[in-house]
This record gives structure tokens, C-alpha cells and sequence, in this order.
């Protein structure tokens, strides 16, 4: 009998078109509850994916692309070579010269201890927000940072200090905690070092972000050179593996949802199989074979987890870029680095729930399609 045929048969005898039955209510509630898994998993990586999209861009946005260290130690050999070794081979590529440290940094009221990044494109004192909310100083405000470095005076040795007065106030870089002040480099190596000494080359390319630590690193070993190159992945590595960690553990979470789901479809089908074992034996004594019996039911299987899947998948990818364009879900401002909640549909995302659910429907079908095809038209009729 063909496969048309089967179905059409099929049907008549399972699902039924003039009166409602059990077996439909409990279809419906597992279609339901595939749709209510996908949209769920859907809508949340979504926000994921935004936060994620965001945090990325922030971090070409404010960070460094790629960074030269030392070999060894905490000071650059020769650092200007390095610099006219790089313009030269890379062109349009931003290049700074980097000097770090922990200092105390006070104000009038209080103290904490913070980073200090001497940059040779810096020529004011910039403090990010962590630093202005814990000692409560905006621009204008002074500040004094004192170094754990000594120098001798008539009174004995005493920690080197420096006052300046804040220009402007930044967003933290991403991944700070400690809070950073960003000050010139001659200042910074005077506070840190007392000579001048060059820690990093920090390298931004807007063109190419991500790719710029593999090809500093590539010209520096043509050339001989043994310092060591960071790009943005390892630059940014907790950071990026934290994200991507977190969704996987989201999409396993919110995952079992669609397991529930398939649980119930299971019990579903084999409802199906247990009310209609009378029609099952009439169609095996029409000519359906044991093979078109699984056949059946997994096409049953697969035709709610289809529905299912692509409408919450539908609808979750719908909500999410009505929410992402009209901004719905406002956040903080100066809490987060956004000021509402972002969501970014990844049709790669968005592919592999909806063949996560076919695939839990598969497996949920299979079962009671296996039942069904080894039973026998005789036992059909016994129980009626």
C-alpha cells in the first residue's frame, strides 16, 4: 500500500475530524509543549546572543585589539623599534605605548586601591565609573595616587605620590572590577617606575579586530623578534569563556523543557496506540505492514514536533526583534553597559532548537512506533 494511502488512512483511524477525543487533547498539549520549549530556549538565547553581541562590541569599541609583551620580565626591549616595525608592516593600524601598575588612588574622603595605565595617546586624567562611584568624584574633582614604589627623602623613604585632577570620567573597560585611572605615560612611569620604562604596545585595527593579534604575531617572528603577542581572544579569555559557557549552560537548562515536552509526546503516542489497537488490527488486516505501522507513527511523531518547533520558533524569534528594535525592557542607566535589554536572533541558534526538538520527537515517536509494529493483528482484536 502506498505511503500516500497509509496516511490518508491513518488519518481517519487516529486522529478522527467529528468529535473531539482524549487523543486530541493530549496532542495539542504535546504540540504545545514543544512550542512553549522552542520559544522559550529561542527568546532566551536571543538575550544571550544580545548581551554577548554587546559586550563584543564594547570590547572593540574600548579595548585593545592586540598587545605586544615582554618575553620576559616587565619592560619592552626596545619598544620604538617595535613601534616603526609594526607601522611600517601594518599600515592603518592604531599604535600605543603602555605602562601598568596598582596604585592607592584617594580623594578628599576616602581611598581605594585601583589600576593606572600611563598611555602615550593620553593627555588629560581619565577614571572610569568604578573609581568615580567609590570615591565619589566626577570631573574636576582631584585625585592622588600613591605609587607602593619608595624614593628617599630627608624624613626617610616615603611612597611616591603624584595629585592630578580628573578631565573626564569613562565607561570601565570590559572585565574590570578593580576600577582604572588612565593618566600620561611620562607621569605613569615617574609613579611606577622612576624611569622610562614601556610594559606593553596595546594595537587597534577597526577594520579587522579579531584577526590583528595572528598577524602582529606573524610579523614579529619574520622579523626575530621573541615578545609575546595576546590578541582579543586571549586578551579577553575568562571573559568570552564565561559568555560562552553560560549559554551552553542556559541552553541546557531551559532544555528541559523541550525533554519534558517529548515525554509527554511519548505518552501521547502511545495513548494513540493503546484506544485505537482495534483500528490498528483492521488496518494490518487492510494490507498495512508492521514497517508502515512504525512508519506511521513516526510521521505522526515528527509532524508535532515539526509544528510545534517552527511556530515557537516563529513566534520567539518574532518577540525577540520587536523587543531588540522598540528597546521594551529599559535597564539602569550607568548600571550596565546597555541601556536596555538586547536580543539578537542567530538563525544558527534559532536551527539547532528546532532540530534539538525534531530530533527529542524522533526519539519519543520511535518507541511507541516499535510497540505498535510488533504487535499482532490478533492481540488487536483479543482486547476489544
Amino acid at each position: 500500500m502506498g505511503f500516500d494511502a497509509e496516511l490518508h488512512v491513518a488519518s481517519r483511524y487516529l486522529i478522527g475530524t467529528r468529535r473531539w477525543t482524549p487523543v486530541v487533547t493530549v496532542t495539542l498539549i504535546s504540540l504545545l509543549g514543544l512550542g512553549l520549549g522552542v520559544f522559550a530556549l529561542v527568546v532566551t538565547l536571543s538575550l544571550l546572543d544580545g548581551f554577548q553581541s554587546g559586550i563584543r562590541s564594547q570590547i572593540e569599541a574600548q579595548a585593545a585589539h592586540a598587545e605586544v609583551r615582554p618575553a620576559t620580565g616587565r619592560r619592552i626591549d626596545e619598544p620604538d623599534v617595535l613601534v616603526s616595525l609594526l607601522q611600517g608592516e601594518l599600515g592603518e593600524v592604531e599604535i600605543v605605548q603602555v605602562v601598568r601598575g596598582t596604585c592607592l588612588v584617594s580623594s578628599d574622603s576616602d581611598a581605594v586601591p585601583a589600576s593606572v595605565v600611563g598611555r602615550s595617546d593620553t593627555l588629560g586624567v581619565t577614571a572610569d565609573r568604578i573609581v568615580s562611584r567609590r570615591l565619589g568624584v566626577g570631573a574636576g574633582d582631584r585625585l592622588e595616587l600613591i605609587s607602593a614604589r619608595q624614593r628617599l627623602t630627608p624624613m626617610g623613604p616615603l611612597p611616591v605620590r603624584i595629585r592630578a585632577e580628573i578631565t573626564r570620567i569613562a565607561a570601565p573597560a570590559p572585565g574590570t572590577e578593580s576600577g582604572t585611572v588612565a593618566i600620561p605615560i611620562e607621569r605613569a612611569q615617574r609613579l611606577l617606575w622612576g624611569e622610562p620604562v614601556i610594559g606593553a604596545i596595546e594595537l587597534r585595527d577597526v577594520h579587522d579586530p579579531w584577526t590583528l593579534g595572528q598577524r602582529v604575531e606573524h610579523v614579529l617572528a619574520s622579523h626575530g623578534s621573541t615578545a609575546r603577542v595576546a590578541g582579543l581572544e586571549e586578551l579577553h579569555r575568562p571573559l568570552l569563556t564565561a559568555l560562552a559557557l553560560e549559554k551552553v549552560m542556559i541552553f541546557v537548562a531551559v532544555g528541559l523543557m523541550l525533554v519534558v515536552a517529548a515525554l509527554n509526546l511519548l505518552c501521547n503516542l502511545a495513548m494513540v496506540a493503546a484506544e485505537k489497537r482495534k483500528d490498528l488490527a483492521v488496518m494490518a488486516g487492510l494490507g498495512f505492514t508492521p514497517r508502515s505501522l512504525r512508519r506511521l507513527f513516526l510521521v505522526l511523531g515528527l509532524t508535532i514536533g515539526l509544528v510545534g518547533s517552527v511556530v515557537g520558533a516563529v513566534v520567539g524569534s518574532g518577540l525577540a526583534v520587536v523587543l531588540d528594535r522598540t528597546q521594551a525592557l529599559e535597564l539602569p542607566r550607568g548600571v550596565f553597559m546597555v541601556t536596555a535589554v538586547p536580543f539578537s536572533v542567530d538563525p544558527a541558534t534559532v536551527g539547532l532548537v528546532v532540530a534539538t526538538a525534531l530530533g527529542l520527537a524522533g526519539v519519543a515517536a520511535w518507541l511507541p512506533a516499535r510497540m505498535v509494529a510488533r504487535r499482532e493483528p490478533s492481540e488487536g482484536l483479543r482486547y476489544e
